[in-house]
Parts: C-alpha cells; sequence; structure tokens
C-alpha cells in the first residue's frame, strides 16, 4: 500500500494526494516557464487549502524579496512551495497527517518529470511517505512546524542535488540528510534569510594592490594564530582576499576569544550555559534561539576557518549562505558580533 501510493505522488496522473482536481497546477511538465511564480505560489497555496491570510501574506511577501536568478535556478514550484513552508513555520502552523501527506505530494510535483519517475527519487520520496506516516504524529510541535521545510529541502535536494540552502546532497545520501534536517531546520529562522544583504556583503572585493595597506591589524593575525594554530603567512595571505565586513566579524570574535573559551567549557552543561549568557545580557533567551548559540559556540573554529579559507559561497534560493548566515546570527544574540543592519527605504 505504501509503494502504491509513493509512486502515484511522482505520477502526473495521481489521484487524492497529487491535488484536488479543481486545482490544476500552472506548472508542470511543458508549463513549467509559461506561469508566473505568484500565479504557481496561489495555486500551490490552494492545492495545500491554506486560506489563512497571514500564511498567505507571508508566502507572497517571501517570493517577493527573491531575485530572478533565485527563481530560476530552482524552479518556480519549489520557491512557492519553500516560501510556503517558511511562511507556516514563522506563523506556528502545524499540518495534519493526512495534509503532511499532501504537502509532500505537492511538493513532490517540482521534480523534474525526467527525474520523477527514476528508481532513486521513488524510493527516496516512498521513505518519506513511511516516516511521515509513523513518526509524524510522535514528533514535538516545533518539528511539526518544520517539517514542510525539511521535506521541500530534501526535495529540491533530489531534483537539484542541492537543497535550497546550496548544500550539495548526493542522491544515495539523501535518507540520511533527511534524518539530519530535521534535526539542523529547528534551529533556524525561516524569516531571516529573506532579508535583503546590503549591497557591500553581496560585492566581490577587488583583488587588493602591491601597496595597499592591510585592512587589519597585527593584533588580529597574533589573536588567530592563537584560536586557530596557523602560520602568520598563512593568516596575512588568508586575510589580505576577505572583503572589510568579514574581517570586521572574524576581529570581533578574536576580541571576544575568552568568552567563546568561557562559553565552550559550559557547553556540556546546557543550565550553567544559558545562566551565564542571560547574567551577561541582561536578559532571557527562548529555547530556540539558546539553540543557536550553543550551535555558533559550538562550531565558533570551525566558522573563523571557514571564513580565513572562502568556503562559506554565497548560493541557495536566497543568495545568501545559511550555515553562516545561522551561526553569526547566533553571535549577535549573544553580543559578539553587532546585528546586521536592514537599509531604510
Amino acid at each position: 500500500m505504501y509503494k502504491l501510493f509513493a509512486m502515484a505522488m511522482v505520477s502526473p496522473t495521481s489521484g487524492r494526494h497529487t491535488a484536488p482536481a479543481s486545482s490544476s497546477p500552472p506548472e508542470a511538465g511543458e508549463n513549467t516557464q509559461s506561469a508566473s511564480l505568484g500565479n504557481v505560489l496561489t495555486s500551490c497555496l490552494d492545492m495545500l487549502k491554506i486560506e489563512d491570510a497571514q500564511i498567505r501574506r507571508k508566502a507572497v511577501e517571501f517570493v517577493g524579496s527573491l531575485s530572478i536568478g533565485t527563481v530560476n535556478a530552482y524552479g518556480k514550484w519549489i520557491t512557492a512551495v519553500k516560501a510556503i513552508a517558511d511562511a507556516c513555520a514563522v506563523s506556528g502552523k502545524m499540518f495534519s497527517q493526512s495534509d503532511m501527506c499532501d504537502f509532500l505530494t505537492v511538493a513532490a510535483k517540482g521534480v523534474d518529470p525526467k527525474r520523477a519517475g527514476s528508481k532513486a527519487v521513488s524510493d527516496s520520496t516512498f521513505h518519506i511517505y513511511v516516516d511521515i506516516m509513523e513518526n509524524y504524529n510522535k514528533a514535538d510541535d516545533t518539528l511539526k512546524a518544520h517539517y514542510p521545510r525539511v521535506i521541500v529541502d530534501t526535495i529540491s535536494a533530489l531534483d537539484k542535488g542541492v537543497d535550497t540552502r546550496g548544500e550539495a546532497v548526493g542522491i544515495y545520501s539523501i535518507d540520511r540528510y533527511y534524518q539530519e534536517r530535521k534535526s539542523t531546520a529547528v534551529q533556524e529562522d525561516p524569516a531571516a534569510s529573506y532579508v535583503t544583504r546590503p549591497i557591500t556583503e553581496r560585492q566581490t572585493p577587488a583583488a587588493p594592490s602591491a601597496t595597499a595597506a592591510p585592512a587589519f591589524s597585527d593584533e588580529l593575525v597574533e589573536n588567530l594564530m592563537h584560536m586557530t594554530g596557523r602560520s602568520r603567512k598563512d593568516l596575512e595571505r588568508s586575510l589580505a582576499g576577505l572583503p572589510a565586513i568579514d574581517i570586521k566579524k572574524i576581529a570581533n570574535l578574536s576580541v571576544n576569544y575568552k568568552r567563546l573559551q568561557k562559553y565552550g567549557k559550559l557547553l556540556s552543561h546546557p543550565e550553567a550555559f544559558k545562566k551565564e549568557v542571560e547574567k551577561e545580557l541582561g536578559r532571557k533567551l527562548t529555547d530556540n534561539q539558546l539553540q543557536h548559540a550553543i550551535n555558533s559556540i559550538r562550531k565558533s573554529k570551525t566558522y573563523i576557518e571557514n571564513v580565513l579559507d572562502g568556503k562559506f559561497v554565497p548560493h541557495g534560493t536566497h543568495g545568501i549562505n545559511h550555515v553562516k548566515h545561522n551561526l553569526e546570527y547566533g553571535y549577535q544574540l549573544m553580543g559578539l558580533l553587532e546585528p546586521r543592519k536592514r537599509r531604510s527605504n
């Protein structure tokens, strides 16, 4: 029974779980390029029977912030369903088990028809369906709110080989990725990734001239030598190729090196960690914010080294690196980095 259902989900002529008969999707097969993104979004919302005005407005707001390049990279269908998943998570909407199966069916329509019929895609979609049937009702409310985001990322990986954050996922690693994504998705703020970054953050820095003064201090190099164990020459070479905004972020973390060490020693004692952070901040942290903070502290050395090595390449549906973005959000929560300022209109 499960297998027949999974096969139906990737079939353009399937029954109940493809879509209500009255809501024919505007983007499928040959019609992929003909419908506007707005029409695709509306169709998906109607297929999922989402009537909540707040969620619909938020989804429209999300897709309105995306570039044409982003939409072209992932396709209108996955882009639209992704926006719906994020809007639902932000609004705290939890689907019923049956509706979650419908969401999987709608999301799976975003897979290229040439790939949809392959055994790998069919099997992976089937495994997600089985997981929903066996585990969704046992999940806590936080995970339920993010389940649609997990599904969209997995469908994107099946279709494009990368999820909507730009993370490469091999076809034979899909099942493991799906399970891991259920753990990481709940730590993210879906709305934050739609914030347009200042132009200065998107520009590729020009190569420094031979006579230009270094944009970093000797103190920063000394601090990074202790934090990373790298040589001075290696660090100077890496810093010379970074944009000023990344140098500033690394400098802020290096100045707070002792705090990073102190927090790191408290990671095995979450309550003590929370108490110390809240005492220094003078305010309470939500459970979600606390998880962001813990994850960022745990990966502080990796973050610094990846910035130095230029591994945080902007990509994904929103033109940013979500791993980098989420780590920085954690540092901002703890006052280790300055919050990013939004542009005023």
